[in-house]
């Protein structure tokens, strides 16, 4: 039996918020995304795809993973990384992500 009860204000529920932080991708998840990137872009292997990262991490005297999130940020179009005193330039990864289709969710700037 569901018994009358008397209405309460109703108070406005308070703003979600964030609970849990963003959290940066761990080096195994970047190098990951970083080689899907050149396989997209090079339409090439899996491991040709590592041999490049572990190539452009020798000539600039980086780890990988470092090169593999400069290459994450440069793809995202992330304005802080390029702005870091510590972020790489890679014209021929600028030059290569540029022949790429844009994104869908991609904001035109």
């Amino acid at each position: 039996m569901i018994e009358a009860t008397a209405e309460l204000p109703l108070s406005p529920l308070p703003a979600p918020t964030r609970l849990i932080p963003r959290r940066r991708l761990d080096g195994r998840e970047l190098l990951a995304t970083a080689k899907d990137i050149l396989i997209a872009a090079r339409r090439c292997s899996d491991a040709q795809a590592f041999d490049e990262l572990l190539d452009v991490s020798r000539r600039h005297h980086l780890t990988v993973v470092g090169v593999a999130r400069n290459l994450v940020d440069l793809a995202a179009g992330s304005p802080s990384s390029r702005c870091a005193p510590d972020a790489v330039r890679f014209d021929e990864w600028e030059q290569l992500l540029a022949q790429l289709p844009p994104r869908p969710n991609a904001h035109a700037s």
